[in-house]
């Protein structure tokens, strides 16, 4: 029993030495730089936005300065086509790109990646193009993981666990919502629930939060926002609680409005997501024919000319077209029924035809607050036609916030991520089974039509630009102490489309593996992986198997 119970005891401290004291050391430091440099890169993106705005209402009081606006815009449009030539890893959203990397599809120069990213953001956000921060904030945190690997000379193994908990920080400090983020990097970035990577993420999201809100009580600035939520919701008045109903009919009434927005979410959202993929490949078509730089100038330019048209005759006009929909969403869930249902939907069609426009032409800028916004605006859409057929104007705002994180749940097939956003960015407090419902009713049918997530299908077209994959097969032997030891096949990220075909125990047995296979000491394992660089693929798994880092 002694022997055993040293045997037990050593199996632990290797465990602590080799698996948790990494995570928690690489995950940690990596929060920490996420959230100092997020948190300052948003609160930037505040400033400039704000700066942004008044620049349009100043020209249309000073005629005068007309051209020199459209001068300044396309300035900055053949600036932004230099800056892509240059590092081309910063052309649209940087989730996808995250995404790449943390699932092995995709390698980035992190550094200039980092900075490119606030460049390039910086000039979206000043010249009005509907694109969001988040997306950058997610690319910015993982470029920083990434370097933290790379300074800390980590194993190859712990980059794209960091990079995953670096995403997840991004996403919790922009948002200031720490467990969606801790969610979105298990749900999204890995499409994986494993006891590594939610401890990673954890590590990440903690001190990066913790980071983000000292450095925002440090400065005291309104912008900064370190401790308020990341939208002006009002306090909701939550869908009829379902734990006191006494009334059928009152639970059958919810329960249909609830539905009702579940569908009509569900479908555009998945006619948002053909729309965007579709517009891209016929884009590309077209585009061979002119200049990169030209696509730019269009969506900059054109950018610039409806939102002069809209904040000169709309009331909150630059916050209807212009910027990533922040201010967007505080006036529907503030004065939503001031506007029409016709109205609303020139509003969506607008904005989803420059934001589709201007993702398409490469500027740099996420989709995760466009997609917030424009939920919101078909949510406000259905709360004016639920009042008319008898919904409590109370609980309008309930069903704008709802729409919003139900169009993201469907797009990007992400609904836990979805549910906790609802949470964490209204503290919405009551019964989750309301939310639960719409969501899942969405994701359901995003499921039936059968398109791919959003994130997944950029992702898909960005690896056929790529060159060709090669395949290859490895053996290789799993040794005391190694990373792989003691852990299920589903449960370690493997190199990119890798797939483990055969394991040989040590007394001799042959395995054909699933996800469910423990692996052990002394185990061969055969890999078959495609691939553009073996000799990286290779260091990868020796590093996985080895006891000690494998050098290049």
């Amino acid at each position: 029993m002694k022997d055993s119970a040293k045997v037990k005891f050593k199996a632990m401290g290797e465990k602590l030495k080799n698996i948790v004291l990494p995570v928690i050391a690489y995950g940690g430091v990596a929060g920490m730089l996420s959230g100092f440099l997020v948190g300052v890169f948003n609160f930037g993106a505040r400033y400039l936005i704000e700066y942004s705005k008044k620049i349009y209402e100043a020209v249309l009081t000073h005629l005068w300065a007309i051209p020199l606006f459209f001068l300044a815009l396309a300035a900055l449009a053949l600036l932004m086509a230099l800056l892509h030539k240059k590092v081309p890893n910063v052309r649209g959203s940087g989730i996808p790109n995250v995404e790449g990397a943390i699932r092995g599809f995709l390698t980035f120069k992190w550094l200039r990646t980092l900075i490119g990213t606030v460049i390039g953001s910086y000039m979206s956000f000043f010249a009005g193009l509907p694109l969001g921060s988040e997306g950058p904030s997610v690319q910015l945190s993982a470029m920083s993981a990434q370097g933290i690997t790379e300074l800390m000379k980590a194993k190859l193994t712990w980059r794209r666990y960091v990079m995953a908990g670096g995403a997840g920080a991004g996403i919790a400090v922009a948002f200031n919502a720490p467990l969606a983020g801790i969610v979105f990097a298990m749900e999204e970035c890995h499409r994986r629930f494993s006891p590594i990577i939610l401890l990673c993420a954890s590590s990440a999201v903690i001190t990066g939060t913790a980071t983000f809100r000292l450095l925002g009580m440090a400065i005291k600035d309104a912008k900064w926002s370190s401790t308020s939520m990341l939208f002006d919701i009002p306090q909701l008045k939550p869908f009829a609680d379902f734990k006191q109903m006494n009334s059928i009919g009152e639970f059958a009434s919810i329960l249909g409005i609830l539905i009702a927005v579940g569908v009509v979410i569900g479908a555009c959202a998945i006619l948002f997501n053909v729309l965007l993929v579709k517009s891209q490949k016929i884009t590309d078509k077209w585009v061979k024919k002119f200049p990169y730089w030209l696509r730019l100038l269009i969506a900059f330019l054109l950018t610039g000319a409806i939102g002069l048209i809209f904040t000169k005759f709309v009331q909150d006009g630059f916050a209807m077209v212009n910027t990533g929909g922040h201010s967007l969403v505080d006036i529907l869930c503030h004065d939503g029924l001031k506007y029409t249902f016709w109205f609303l939907l020139l509003v969506i069609c607008v904005r989803m035809l420059l934001t589709i426009l201007c993702f398409n032409a490469g500027a740099t800028g996420g989709l995760f607050i466009p997609m917030l916004a424009i939920g919101a605006l078909i949510g406000a859409m259905m709360g004016i036609v639920f009042i008319k057929l008898g919904m409590d104007e109370e609980y309008f705002s309930a069903v704008v916030v709802v729409s919003m994180t139900t169009f993201f749940g469907a797009s990007v097939r992400a609904p836990i991520t979805a549910i906790v956003l609802v949470v964490e960015l209204s503290g919405y407090q009551s019964d989750f089974l309301p939310v639960a419902i719409a969501i899942f009713t969405a994701f359901l049918v995003a499921e039936i039509l059968g398109t791919n997530p959003l994130y997944d299908s950029l992702l898909d077209r960005m690896r056929e630009s790529s060159e060709k994959l090669e395949k290859r097969s490895f053996e290789v032997t799993v040794e005391k102490g190694s990373f792989v030891e003691d852990k299920h096949i589903r449960d370690i990220i493997w190199p990119a489309n890798a797939l483990v075909t055969e394991v040989v125990k040590v007394d001799g047995e042959n395995i054909v593996p699933d996800g469910e296979t423990h692996l052990s000491e002394g185990d061969k394992i055969t890999i078959v992986v495609e691939s553009l660089n073996f000799d990286e693929t290779k260091e990868f798994l020796e590093n996985l198997v080895k006891t000690k880092k494998v050098k290049k």
